[in-house]
Order: structure tokens, then sequence, then C-alpha cells
């Protein structure tokens, strides 16, 4: 049977593969969501011919609908369009690549569809991950992983029979989970050499193509220690037994440790296409005509702890997780301003990891995991990183 998609934030640089994905796959597109590039976004909806589009703007959707005039297309704008379309789209598949804590009500909405949540949106995940997860299973839907590195994970667990129905790693066979990095541009670069960074430079990965905020998150290693809290989430393990190594090439995507010391890797070309076609596919694999991988050409793989001094990041990360219920909430938040003030010239390239640093020091985390109150942490987490940057500030 023909699966209808839904992809929700096509014009990112998930969604744009997505859309790329689904289309070889013969898959059909039901609804596409985006967010201010309504330009793309009308081009998106005409090669794809989705008969519906939304974004959270009213006036961006009072000018979508100028530029799809000439078709049937329906429209939608508001702060509610994205949920209200997702509920009524009908998609058996709903790409979630919406980036940052905006993702949420839409990961949310797609959580009690009843079916598959290709998700990539760590942020839903690291926040109100229990929340989407109960969702999942009361409305008889599931939840895929589309991170290349849980993705990764995933298939190591599957290929060793390591995973129960809730989609956890067996703890009776499961020793640790080995997450792999690239290390970013900074690699081997100690904190007072990364005083004079540029955004141009930070946002130079050597791997992989993404957006700014991630590639940002990747080059202060912040992204893998969101990683550690969203593979903890996912597969019911803690962070001690979650091991970050640094993997320059990107070819090993991650591992997984079983208790008899034997190791299963899942290797890839660094492209999010081979997650979002698996994630489409699943329980199958798409054939694909393309070149694989070509073992001839790797001259080395290699392996490096991380520099938790120089990056510390990845402490912090697993510092929000212990604090427990909304502190990985706040440690986003914080990361989103950190991040913004450092692409917009506010502060230097170190004053990232002191902003958040400092930010998840001073949080004082909810007693409880609530939706609502995640939403309040956000917004109190954004207030003392507003005011740490402040005291960071160039000019």
């Amino acid at each position: 049977m023909q699966k209808n998609v839904a992809v929700l934030g096509s014009t990112g640089s998930v969604g744009r593969q997505a859309i790329d994905s689904i289309e070889s796959s013969g898959m059909n597109i039901v609804l596409l969501t985006g967010g201010r590039n309504i330009a793309l976004l009308a081009e998106q909806v005409r090669k794809t011919h989705a008969p519906v589009c939304a974004v959270p703007d009213v006036e961006l959707a009072s000018d979508l609908r100028v530029l799809l005039s000439d078709t049937e297309v329906r429209v939608y704008g508001g702060p509610d369009a994205v949920c209200k379309c997702v509920e009524e789209c009908g998609a058996d598949v709903f790409v979630h690549s919406i980036s940052g804590m905006a993702g949420i009500p839409s990961a949310l909405a797609a959580s009690k569809s009843g079916g598959r949540l290709a998700i990539a949106n760590k942020e839903s995940i690291i926040s109100v991950g229990g929340i989407i997860f109960d969702n999942v299973r009361n409305c008889g839907g599931e939840l895929i992983p589309v991170d290349s590195e849980h993705s990764a994970i995933f298939q190591c667990l599957l290929t060793s029979g390591a995973i129960d129905a809730r989609g956890y790693a067996a703890p009776d066979m499961v020793k640790r989970i080995l997450l792999t990095a690239s290390g970013g541009p900074f690699f081997g670069k100690k904190r007072e050499e990364l005083d004079s960074v540029t955004p141009a430079m930070a946002l130079a990965h050597p791997t992989w193509k993404m957006g700014p905020k991630i590639t940002i998150d990747c080059s202060t290693l912040m992204n893998k220690g969101f990683e550690i809290i969203e593979a903890a989430r996912l597969f019911g393990i803690h962070p001690d037994r979650i091991e970050v190594l640094v993997h320059r090439q990107s070819i090993i995507h991650s591992m997984v440790e079983y208790i008899d010391n034997m190791v299963i890797a899942q290797l890839g070309s660094p492209d999010m296409r081979h997650c979002i076609r698996y994630a489409l596919s699943y329980p199958e694999r798409m054939k694909i005509d393309e070149m694989g991988l070509d073992f001839f050409s790797l001259e080395k793989l290699t392996f490096d702890r991380p520099d938790t001094e120089t990056f510390p990041l990845l402490d912090a990360a697993r510092r929000a997780y212990k604090m427990g219920t909304t502190a990985p909430a706040a440690l986003i938040a914080s990361d989103e301003e950190a991040v913004g003030a450092f692409l917009s010239g506010q502060i230097g390239y170190n004053s990232i990891s002191d902003v958040v640093c400092e930010t998840i020091e001073r949080f004082k985390p909810h007693d409880e995991c609530t939706v609502e109150n995640v939403y309040d942490a956000d917004r109190s987490a954004r207030a003392i990183a507003r005011g740490v940057i402040e005291k960071y500030k160039l000019f």
C-alpha cells in the first residue's frame, strides 16, 4: 500500500532531504509545513503536488496563498495551524524535522495520530519524550528515530534482538551504547585557541551538511550532549552507560556493546537521506541504485576521547539529565539563546558554553515534567540566559 507522508519543517535541511527521499520512493506527500521561507515552501508544494500546506504565521500564510493562487492547494496559517493540519491530514507517516523547541506542539500532535512518527526533532524527545512515547503507545502508533546516531543504535539493537516492545535496550543484553561524534571543525583545539572563532568558521562542518543552529551545536559538542539525553530517553538506558567517541570520518554512526563484549556497528556515508529512507520504509529497506559505501577509499577509521575541558557542554548535558524533570528543556532553551547571540555577533564563541553552563547552574527544575512545566522552564531559562548574555556581550 502506498504511504501518505507529511513533512513537518519541509524547508529546513532535513525536510529538504526528506522530500528527495519520499519522491524517489514513490510515496505520496499529503502535507508540507514550513517556517518563514514561504518562497521555497511554495516551490516544494508545486513540485510534490501536496494538497495542503501550513505555516505558523497568519501574514505569511496570506502571502503564501498569493504565491499559490493559481493552484487548488489549501493554505493554513496561525499558531495552531500546523497542529490542526497534522490532526486532519490522514498521513501514515509524519517526518518531523521542525527545529528546536518550536517543534514540540506538532510532535505531540503527531504522536496522537496512530501513525508513524519519524522524528528528527531531538528537542521534543529530550524535553517531553515520556509524554510522546505514552501517546504513541496509547494511540497505536510507532516512533522511529531519524537522527543518524539514533537510527544506527536502533538498527544495531534490532539486529541482535536486544530491544523490547517499547523500543528500549534489553538490560540483560546491552552493556553500553557507543555514540559517535565527528568532533566538528575545532577538534584538537584548546579553549584559548577558540577565542577568535567567527560564525563562518563554526559553520564550516567537516563532514555533514546541516542547518546553522545544529552546525554550531556540533562544533561545541552541545549536539552530542543532546544526543546523550535523546539516546537515554529513546532506549531506556542511563547516560552513565552511554560513551561518546570522536570519530572524524563519520562512517560509523554509532555502536552497541553487549554483555559478552561483542560490538555491533552501523556504517554508511554521512548522508541523512539514509536515515530518512529507513524511517520511511521500516521494517523493510528501500532499494537504492546509487553507489554505496566504498570501503577501498577509506584509509582509516579513528576514535578519540572528547575534550570536555575545551568543550564542557557534554558534561552540562549529563548534569541536566541528572537534575531531571524540566532541566533538559532549560538546557535546550539556554543553548538556543546562546547560539543566537553568537550568530548575531553579540558574544564570542567560548561564551556559548559559559552562558549555557551558568544558566543551568542557576535554573531550578520543576517537581514534575508536564507539558505546561516544560514551556514554563523554556521561558524561565531563556530569561536567565539573556541576563547571562549581557555579561558576556562584546559591545
